[in-house]
């Protein structure tokens, strides 16, 4: 069964607005590492569940799209 050609698009979407938001955390958390007013730990607690829960959203995609073309 072929998948209908708007699932390859809604991939794209979906990686490429993941990979722009795990951008933003990285941007965000090396921004308050070298920012000697911000304390570390607050900004390492605050975004650090918000980067584990979107790599494992990206793993989750991809492998999704891996087990959904064997």
């Amino acid at each position: 069964m072929t998948p209908p050609p708007v699932v390859p698009l809604i991939y794209i979407i979906v990686v490429c607005t993941l990979a722009l938001v795990l951008l933003a955390v990285i941007v965000t958390m090396l921004a308050g590492l070298f920012d000697p007013i911000v304390d570390n730990e607050a900004i390492f607690k605050i975004l650090g569940p918000a980067f584990q829960t979107v790599v494992g959203v990206f793993c989750g995609v991809l492998g999704s799209r891996v087990m959904n073309e064997k």
